[in-house]
């Protein structure tokens, strides 16, 4: 699965299929009805039919791969943890309600707010001091996209071109819209710190490297003269 396809909220993780093991006690077992078994050599062969038929069922069956919710992470903050834990709750939620609608220029649209609402979730986990400022996008704005989500899904079902039902679909697909560029910019805000402590940096560095007489492109071969 391409990683843009993961819904919000969930991770992708690999399984092997437990076919192996009851293979191997069925050949144990069948070996045990058609073969007596007096002696410890008898065991030890009995046992290495019920490994041979478990590696070659193992290497047959491979491994899945199967979505599971993304564990809860302690980022120290309590109130980034509430957060994380409500908003990658809402997203998989939203992720459900779009699985049932059929105009996929919504489900689109539904897709890039949850990808950019896990991309604030990962953001937030990895910087818990900024959880005051997303406290509205989880209580809020996650939760209305959900009802909206839901209640679009519950529109297209009734199968009626009706004039209230065709309104409220087209309004709702428009706020979809708007929802984007504004979960967008919340995004980019979130950058807004990170983005000044590097133009600090490229300041301070620009500084010291005209103060010893390196901004410039001569300056290097000059002090190894």
């Amino acid at each position: 699965m391409n990683k843009n396809e993961i819904p919000a909220g969930m991770r992708e993780v690999k399984v092997r299929s437990t076919l192996p093991i009851y293979l191997m006690g069925a050949a144990w077992l069948l070996y045990a009805l058609v073969f007596p078994l007096y002696r410890v050599w008898d065991y030890l062969l009995a046992a290495g039919v019920g490994c041979a038929a478990y590696f070659i069922a193992r290497a047959a069956a491979g491994e899945r791969t199967v979505l599971e919710p993304v564990p809860e992470t302690d980022t120290g903050s309590s109130a980034a943890n509430e957060i994380l834990r409500a908003g990658r709750a809402e997203l998989i939620a939203i992720g459900t309600a779009k699985a049932e609608i059929e105009s996929a220029a919504v489900r689109e649209k539904v897709t890039r707010l949850q990808q950019t609402g896990g991309r604030i979730m990962e953001h937030l986990e990895k910087n818990p001091g900024c959880a005051p400022s997303l406290r509205r996008f989880a209580d809020y704005y996650l939760p209305t996209l959900k009802k909206l989500v839901a209640a679009y899904e519950n529109m297209e079902e009734q199968g009626v071109d009706g004039e209230n039902l065709s309104d409220s679909m087209r309004r709702i697909e428009g706020i979809l819209d708007t929802m984007n560029g504004a979960f967008d910019r919340q995004l980019d805000a979130l950058f807004a710190d990170q983005a000044l402590d590097i133009s600090t940096d490229i300041t301070v560095m620009e500084g010291m490297l005209a103060q010893h007489g390196l901004s410039g492109g001569n300056e290097f071969k000059r002090q190894e003269e």
